[in-house]
């Protein structure tokens, strides 16, 4: 299984890289937009929705939303976000979303029965899921776009390179030592030493990131953002996680091999992109 997934893994970054760097606007707004449609199927199975007409109709009603927001935001955004509506309202609504998916996770328990059983309602949790997390990509990719076409790049570059470094330390650290359980009830996988060794990657490689711009001023911010980014993608995998658990599946897809679906592989990227982009508005220091 580690082979397997160690392989998709080294064919998935460079690709999902190549698109973020290279491609034109209209060319990544497609591949975004394709991989968050994909990733709104996968979201039917949560709300109990397993025919082709109704994981179509989702996957339709949310690349609608996407095309709104494509034609709603900016292609040459200029910092702070507060000078587009359309994209602090986006941002914060994400924001809030993840607050409350914080609480629903915590309190699973008890607050999976207001939820579990209300397929509409899951349907709206998808979409302040996928939409906010489409919005603030497409965003970050287009800061001062006017100025360089790569400052976005390397901005969505510095948000994966934070969720992979927790992914990979989570699994590295917890795989072997991994004895207290974070969160049984919902994801029994996930550890206490692993969220430690995310977050222990995490900041290796913020720091790594700092030596090599030399340390610029103001870095010390970039550390406090990092560990709130860090444990909200733990959230962001721990809710998807929680919505699995309801609906009864291991995993969303099985579009990758060893990785299972496009959500399996997003899910910490959904909870962490709208707080970033916010971070990189109201800083302006990343």
């Amino acid at each position: 299984m580690f082979k397997q997934r160690l392989i998709t893994a080294l064919i998935l970054a460079p690709l999902a890289l190549c698109a973020v760097f290279y491609l034109p606007p209209v060319g990544f707004a497609l591949f975004l937009g394709a991989a968050f449609v994909i990733a709104a199927w996968e979201w039917a199975a949560f709300c109990g929705w397993n025919s082709l007409v109704h994981k179509s109709s989702f996957a339709l009603g949310s690349a609608l939303w996407y095309l709104i927001c494509y034609q709603a935001l900016p292609l040459n955004l200029h910092w702070p976000v507060q000078s587009n509506g359309a994209a602090q309202a986006l941002l914060w609504t994400g924001i809030g979303w993840w607050l409350l998916a914080v609480l629903l996770v915590l309190s699973f328990s008890r607050s999976k029965n207001v939820w579990q059983h209300n397929k509409l309602l899951k349907a709206l949790m998808g979409w302040l899921t996928l939409v906010p997390s489409f919005a603030a990509l497409w965003l970050l990719r287009h800061v001062n776009y006017e100025q360089s076409t790569f400052t976005g790049a390397w901005l969505i570059f510095a948000l994966l390179g934070l969720v992979w470094a927790a992914d990979v330390g989570g699994y590295v650290v917890g795989k072997p030592f991994g004895k207290r359980k974070l969160m049984p009830d919902v994801s029994p996988g996930k550890t206490l030493e692993g969220m430690l060794g995310g977050l222990t990657f995490v900041m290796l490689f913020v720091t790594a990131v700092a030596a090599t711009m030399q340390w610029p001023e103001g870095v010390l911010y970039w550390y406090l953002a990092a560990l709130l980014l860090t444990l909200l993608s733990v959230f962001g995998d721990l809710s998807e996680s929680m919505f699995k658990r309801v609906a009864g599946l291991k995993d969303s897809g099985s579009i990758f091999p060893g990785h299972g679906g496009i959500l399996d592989r997003i899910d910490s990227l959904t909870a962490t992109a709208p707080l970033f982009a916010l971070f990189v508005a109201l800083l302006g220091r990343f």
